[in-house]
């Protein structure tokens, strides 16, 4: 008996490539696959048995890995390689599509595109299955046929305010965090953006009203990716005595920030963390809930990225809304500790929200 065992062992091994095992044979038999709604955006994801490369997948057919749809003007896009960048481009194109494509490891694919670059609308219902291919092999999720899914039918435009008019932290029972960012838009903002949309967390962040002006496109950019967008007033100013000063302040803030976007905020948070009761009242008249905070690193002393990191994770329970800085001085540490600190709260059991989500504010559409 063991030597039968030992022969076959010794056959398998002839059968494969060199280096290769029976799990990652074919390395693009596929693990999980999801098509889902982020923002105003589709998102792919795909996890595989074994790594790949995106020069790997010469040929359709050969060596591939696409998203078929139904119910889409195109019904497939497959990954392909510009230099060593992976696209997505469907057959017969030589143009990719329009998506944000990351691959956190060589086994992993996300790929985030508007529902129009596959000739999809608002509302519409499609099929999605991924399809892979490896010298022979052939892999597909789901197995059973397409999983049906829906375009998000209408636009966010803003949130309606609700619940306690001041909160520092969502619900206790549940492992669900939000992460905010004060004092932008600033000029580290966009890459913000990027970690939070490569690492596929959703962000809130506090807008100072007179640095909107100018930065419609970098906003309208965050809610299609599914941010949050508050009211930290004009120019930072210290509001906790209220009156008409900062009544205008909350006001002109969040007209900006429409005009900006066609988005109207229902959070606003106070400079300084200096609050007051008629200031909350205040900023509820005009539709805001006061969101403070039970997380902060201080890094708006640059105390140093490790600093930073380790404050957030030490301090963070569920619930927990995150104060950090995107703006209002050099804002290069946070950046550098923001991946750390989703890579190590993922690892607790934590999920991410937006403020609104936390809280359980309702979405307005438009």
């Amino acid at each position: 008996m063991a030597r039968r065992a030992a022969l076959a062992v010794g056959l398998l091994a002839l059968a494969l490539p060199a280096g290769a095992s029976a799990q990652t044979a074919n390395p693009l038999k596929i693990d999980s696959a999801t098509v889902e709604a982020q923002g105003q955006n589709l998102q792919l994801s795909v996890q595989t048995a074994g790594t790949w490369s995106p020069t790997d997948l010469v040929a359709a057919g050969t060596r591939s890995l696409c998203l078929r749809l139904t119910g889409a003007q195109i019904d497939q896009v497959c990954v392909q390689a510009v230099g060593r960048r992976a696209v997505l481009i469907a057959p017969g194109s030589t143009e990719p599509i329009d998506a944000a494509v990351h691959r956190a490891d060589q086994r992993s694919l996300q790929a985030r595109f508007a529902p129009a670059q596959v000739g999809l609308n608002p509302g519409d219902t499609f099929g999605w299955q991924v399809v892979t291919a490896w010298d022979g092999s052939t892999d597909q999720e789901p197995e059973r046929g397409p999983n049906q899914a829906s375009v998000p039918q209408q636009r966010v435009v803003g949130c309606k305010a609700g619940g306690a008019s001041y909160r520092t932290n969502g619900p206790r029972d549940h492992k669900v965090v939000a992460l905010t960012f004060d004092d932008g838009p600033f000029s580290l903002t966009s890459k913000f953006y990027d970690v939070l949309v490569r690492e596929h967390v959703p962000g809130t962040f506090f807008l100072i009203g007179q640095q909107v002006a100018g930065k419609g496109a970098l906003l309208k950019r965050a809610l299609r990716d599914g941010f949050a967008l508050g009211d930290h007033s004009w120019n930072h100013a210290n509001l906790a005595g209220d009156g008409g000063a900062a009544a205008r302040q909350l006001s002109s803030t969040k007209a900006a920030i429409k005009r900006a976007t066609g988005y109207t905020p229902c959070l606003f948070r106070a400079p300084y963390g200096a609050v007051s009761a008629p200031l909350i009242s205040e900023a509820r008249s005009q539709g805001m809930n006061t969101i403070q905070w039970d997380v902060d690193p201080t890094d708006w002393s640059t105390p140093g990225t490790g600093a930073i990191y380790s404050r957030i994770v030490s301090q963070t329970r569920p619930g927990s809304i995150i104060l950090m800085h995107d703006g209002g001085g050099p804002r290069g540490q946070t950046l550098a500790a923001l991946p750390q600190v989703i890579h190590t709260l993922r690892a607790r059991g934590y999920k991410f929200a937006t403020v609104p989500d936390l809280l359980g504010l309702q979405p307005v559409f438009g």
